[in-house]
């Protein structure tokens, strides 16, 4: 992160903190409860905060996702036509950009299947067409196709509820979600949210009138 995107990091702070601190004032005046207003926007105002983080780098994995299936694509289709050292190029490029395929709802960073094809592929990728029709390139496309796989299932899974992940990290047993399926976890997190916090929240900004505040601020900072 360079120093301008640091900057707009913490005036994206203070600007949040400010929110939260006029919306505290209309909710207490409204007649809610101090100490559960506090409680209550703390929370929020923390969860908001890892969401839009969680979304952010979410949307970095998507990119580079479909940036790698539009890759190997046109590899597949035409590696065995081209120059190899321009197809050498095209491996290491795209080498750099699975790099940033990954996140921890789509496709995680501890897929031992998944590392395993990746450090394969880096292995055979420098040598391409150095034996023309050898096994070897005939085994780096077979990993490109296993790789194609993998990202063509990930990029068909239904973004989280950034908001409903970001409560469970700062409150729950992250490691707990590793095993579950796309959909499992989104079910997940969705009842933990909801028996923790959104169910209790909500109805506190309902009666105080600031719902449409708080979803405006949701939608100014996780981008959903």
């Amino acid at each position: 992160m360079n120093f301008g995107e640091r900057s707009a990091q913490r005036k994206r702070a203070r600007d949040l903190k400010n929110e939260i601190k006029q919306l505290k004032k209309q909710m207490i005046d409204a007649g809610g409860e101090k100490a559960v207003i506090n409680r209550l926007l703390g929370e929020f105002e923390a969860t908001i905060w890892e969401a839009g983080t969680l979304s952010a780098d979410y949307e970095v994995s998507s990119r580079h996702i479909s940036q790698a299936r539009e890759a190997i694509t046109r590899l597949l289709d035409c590696m065995g036509e081209s120059p190899a050292q321009e197809v050498r190029q095209s491996l290491k490029t795209l080498a750099e950009t699975l790099d940033m395929v990954y996140h921890d709802c789509s496709i995680r960073q501890d897929d031992m299947d998944f590392q395993s094809t990746i450090t394969c592929f880096k292995e055979m990728a420098p040598g391409y067409g150095s034996e023309p029709g050898s096994r070897k390139d005939i085994m780096l496309r077979s990993e490109l196709e296993n790789m194609k796989a993998v990202l063509d299932d990930a990029s068909g899974f239904r973004a989280p509820d950034f908001f409903a992940l970001a409560y469970y990290n700062l409150h729950g047993e992250k490691d707990s979600l590793k095993e579950m399926e796309n959909e499992q976890r989104n079910i997940f997190l969705a009842d933990y949210l909801k028996e923790h916090f959104s169910e209790e929240f909500f109805a506190e900004v309902q009666q105080r009138g600031v719902e449409r505040q708080v979803r405006e601020l949701m939608n100014t900072y996780i981008g959903t």
